[in-house]
């Protein structure tokens, strides 16, 4: 692939995971995505979308009804649109939209979604990439967005979510009232505290699973759950698959061929 290309996809609860030769954003236009790459566990939803470095291995799955722009950015195209410097600079991490680049994203799947020509899309996909790589060398884009002190409880949560855990215990440490802090994760991140620490939680259990041979009941209480039960309730209702089930599918794809597709 020589050009920048784009579309609106939508993916499935089944766990799956590879590599490509170009970047890939992933901007959230509905539901939510969960992505794993270099040991990094993100969340692609409302607000906050993710960059997938080129040549990354990465694991994926969407459990609930969703819907994405993805936009295909291969080296040498970021590089003649002058937007490689971010791209560097934000691999394998979280960009936050503000109003303006999520009503530019929505505008353009929009139109997507009413055809256009081969040309029309690429010159969507250019003008997408060098407002997004604008903006965020101006600061106006990506995780450094969000205020200090929501900042600061993301980092606590992403220490601590295996722990018992309440909106106050967090809002406390990001000294912010629990109000407040609600309304900062719903405004800037499109989630709920609770909503990101299951999502924390699921990640790092999914990434033990597939990476590790801790027995299912030890990887339940390392991510914070009551017991293996509560770990393949939530496993099984957002990923549609079985702790058993997702190690099974993991050894079975490394002995086999990597899993073809685009993320």
């Amino acid at each position: 692939m020589d050009e920048v290309e784009i579309g609106v996809r939508r993916y499935s609860a089944e766990v799956v995971a590879h590599r490509h030769a170009h970047h890939q954003l992933v901007l959230p236009l509905e539901g939510a995505i969960a992505l794993s790459m270099d040991g990094r566990e993100l969340m692609a939803s409302g607000l906050s979308g993710a960059l997938v470095p080129c040549d990354t291995r990465h694991a994926f799955a969407a459990p609930d009804r969703n819907r994405f722009l993805v936009i295909d950015v291969p080296p040498a195209s970021a590089e003649a649109l002058g937007a490689a410097p971010w791209f560097e600079r934000i691999a394998g991490g979280s960009i936050t939209l503000d109003a303006a680049a999520a009503h530019l994203v929505r505008t353009a799947a929009d139109e997507l979604d009413r055809g256009g020509s081969v040309a029309l899309r690429r010159r969507w996909a250019g003008l997408l990439v060098l407002t997004l790589a604008e903006r965020g060398a101006r600061g106006a884009l990506g995780p450094m967005r969000a205020p200090e002190k929501l900042r600061r409880a993301l980092r606590f949560l992403e220490d601590h979510a295996h722990e018992p855990l309440t909106v106050a215990d967090v809002a406390a440490r990001a000294e912010l009232s629990p109000g407040h802090l609600h309304h900062l994760f719903r405004t800037v991140l499109g989630t709920t505290v609770q909503e990101r620490i299951a999502d924390l939680r699921l990640a790092r259990a999914t990434d033990l699973l597939s990476r590790t041979e801790l027995g299912i009941a030890e990887i339940a209480i390392r991510c914070g759950y009551a017991d293996q039960s509560c770990l393949t309730r939530s496993l099984r209702r957002r990923r549609g698959v079985t702790p058993a089930a997702l190690r099974r599918a993991v050894r079975a794809e490394r002995r086999g061929e990597p899993r073809r597709g685009r993320a």
